[in-house]
């Protein structure tokens, strides 16, 4: 008891035998109650690793693109599609892994996940053709699109209310260590003559790249072995005394005391299980355990779209859609929009020049290939300057982790895009290397602060038993926006640049003030 006394919430708790029947006040206080130590900070690291595979696998790609070129045999469209391809999967996949980890529990599903996308990204090294490669990327998609919702819906659910947001931001955190640690990949695999080549089988520098890519989503998927549970689904399942003994051994992990001691006992009180009744039958033949597993899907989407949920849901869908259709639409292309910029500029020193003019420089028509000269694909300044802007949201990433909880999800979504929106537009004017690398550094800072507040409100704008549904359904307007973006700026980029830059600063404006119209989740309990 005192613990309760000190956090002067004593009157919160019963302090009672399990089997007396009696229950504590609600979810958030039985968490609070197992303290915050070791076992968050172990969870956060799995969990903030898991996001950073993800960020490896959508950003490998467009690293090795001007590397892959020759070998692959892909124009702008082409790498346009194989960008964007691994947003289809992730649509495609999102969906129905956060369903099923909304049926199935958190912890199984994501572990699946994280194993589809570490071993279609290891496979994807290893072919050698186009087509090949694009449906190898698809399928990894699939595997980040689950990995995605499902990390934020497991990790949030071991957060008490007044920690959650900075917690969160941890982890969103980690997905610019993935941007860095792909980028430091690149530098020490891509410029370099390794691997071997015959006339039948390839394995060269960016193939090797892409087996180091794929390593962290498969290490992460073997220590979720290990990883317990999350309680609120188990309480929401019924699970109850399977729920009760992970709070226990939440809490004997972080006091350090006996987990008798715990001092809460609970039935399902404060969690709302009305309109959720899923039934699996082990005997069912393979079709029905499919129709069943639709059935219940669907289920679980026409929930989002009640009447109470219908307005939020809307409005989180056109910002998913808008804020990824400008970020990605031009993130993914920076790698490429680098290296052909330090290229133009290894032969005309003193020129100064807008990304834009580099159409007539690079186009496909108007210079002679270097997959035809034998010159080098890559220019290492343009891995340096990708590396720069990975690390560039380093401060934004700490300000999040320190005010998420004291600002507000909101301040944080609303001033991102809006800045980021500012910074898109700016980048078409500039006319030296340096000031587009600055701009650069500062569009991908600002746009991390959206995102870390996107992931928390994703996670309390939706209950329980909806939530990993809601983190799918609105990522899959996500990806649509992404896919757009990055295949867009591919078929535009060589013909009227103005127009895909110009596109992704109103969609990250216009998104950004759709934000002033959410409801504040600040510090509120999980329902």
């Amino acid at each position: 008891m005192d613990y309760l006394n000190r956090r002067g919430r004593s009157s919160n708790y019963r302090t009672v035998d399990c089997d007396d029947g009696d229950e504590s006040e609600d979810y958030d206080d039985a968490l609070t109650a197992t303290g915050y130590g070791l076992f968050q900070y172990i969870l956060i690291i799995v969990g903030g690793f898991a996001n950073a595979s993800d960020a490896i696998e959508i950003l490998c790609v467009s690293i090795l693109m001007p590397a892959a070129e020759c070998d692959l045999h892909m124009t702008s469209e082409e790498k346009g599609w194989l960008s964007s391809m691994v947003f289809v999967g992730m649509m495609v996949g999102g969906y129905i892994w956060g369903s099923l980890g909304d049926i199935y529990g958190r912890r199984l599903i994501l572990m699946v996940a994280l194993l589809v996308n570490g071993l279609a990204g290891l496979t994807s090294s290893f072919v050698q053709s186009y087509e090949s490669f694009l449906g190898l990327r698809f399928i990894a998609g699939l595997g980040v699109g689950g990995s995605i919702p499902l990390v934020w819906a497991y990790i949030s659910e071991f957060q008490p209310s007044h920690r959650r947001g900075g917690a969160l931001s941890v982890i969103a955190a980690f997905w610019m260590i993935g941007n860095i640690l792909v980028a430091v990949f690149a530098l020490v695999t891509i410029p370099y003559d390794i691997g071997f080549v015959s006339p039948s089988f390839s394995y060269n520098s960016w193939r090797i790249f892409l087996t180091i890519c794929a390593l962290p989503a498969l290490i992460i998927s073997i220590l979720m072995i290990w990883m317990p549970e999350s309680p609120m689904f188990l309480l929401l399942k019924g699970r109850q005394e399977e729920a009760l003994a992970i709070l226990k051994k939440v809490y004997a992990r972080n006091t350090k005391k006996s987990p008798h001691t715990y001092p809460v006992c609970f039935k399902v009180k404060s969690i709302n299980t009305t309109g959720l009744k899923v039934q699996v039958d082990n005997g069912k033949n393979c079709w029905d355990s499919f129709i069943s597993v639709f059935l219940s899907t669907w289920r679980q989407t026409n929930g989002l779209f009640s009447r109470s949920l219908i307005r939020i849901t809307i409005i989180f869908i056109i910002i998913n859609f808008a804020i990824q259709f400008g970020y990605y639409g031009l993130w993914l292309w920076f790698p490429e929009l680098f290296n052909r910029l330090e290229q133009y500029y290894s032969d005309h020193p003193n020129d100064k020049v807008s990304v834009c003019y580099l159409q007539e420089y690079h186009g496909n028509k108007t210079v002679t290939s270097h997959c035809d000269t034998g010159e080098s694909p890559v220019d290492p300044q343009a891995l340096y300057n990708t590396l720069i802007t990975s690390i560039a949201p380093l401060p934004t990433n700490l300000w999040t982790i320190f005010y998420m909880d004291r600002l507000g999800r909101k301040f944080f979504l609303v001033f991102s895009m809006v800045v980021s929106g500012l910074a898109a537009f700016t980048i078409y004017f500039v006319k030296t290397s340096l000031d587009n690398l600055i701009v650069s550094c500062v569009f991908g800072a600002v746009s991390t602060i959206g995102f870390n507040a996107m992931d928390c409100l994703g996670t309390e704008l939706f209950p329980t038993h909806l939530r990993s549904t809601a983190l799918a359904v609105t990522l899959l307007a996500a990806r649509i926006g992404a896919i757009l973006g990055t295949v867009t700026f591919g078929y535009l980029v060589d013909i009227h640049c103005a127009i895909p830059m110009f596109l992704v600063a109103s969609f990250l404006i216009g998104g950004g003030l759709c934000g002033l119209v959410l409801p504040n989740t600040t510090r509120m309990a999980l329902t």
